[in-house]
């Protein structure tokens, strides 16, 4: 069965389209699903887990990517993002920056109040999808 030019394609499969799933569940489903898939086939795991939207692989980034972000993302949604992840990660993201801008945004850190997880969560998410956007990694080649 061939396709026709102008047809809508079928769905994505393999690494690609397991992905799109994923981060279309809550965090919930989603660590749920990644736990049975992590205890059974230990090796497609790490090609997903390298694959989904999380603001820790920015760690994976060049330094040059990092102060693009940087820049374009506002400083105080990178703070209320930072709250949560990976001292690595803060360490990575603000030896990027000038050391007065440096200074600044860890202020706008420990100067925001608490933050609901699910809101930390929206806004680091925002952030991945901006740098796999920008700069994608092909995850099946990692």
């Amino acid at each position: 069965m061939s396709k026709k030019p102008g047809q809508p394609r079928g769905p994505k499969i393999g690494i690609e389209g397991a992905l799109e799933l994923l981060e279309a569940l809550d965090a919930k489903a989603r660590d749920r699903i990644m736990g049975e898939i992590q205890t059974r086939e230990p090796e497609l795991f790490e090609k997903l887990k390298k694959g989904l939207l999380n603001i820790e692989s920015l760690l994976q980034l060049e330094d040059s990517e990092i102060r693009q972000l940087l820049q374009d993302i506002p400083r105080e949604k990178w703070a209320r993002a930072l709250r949560a992840t990976s001292p690595e990660l803060k360490q990575k993201l603000l030896g990027n920056l000038p050391s007065r801008a440096r200074r600044e945004l860890e202020d706008l850190i420990l100067s925001i109040g608490p933050q609901p997880l699910s809101e930390v969560r929206r806004l680091q998410s925002e952030i991945a999808l901006l740098a796999q956007t920008r700069f994608p990694k092909d995850p099946k080649n990692s």
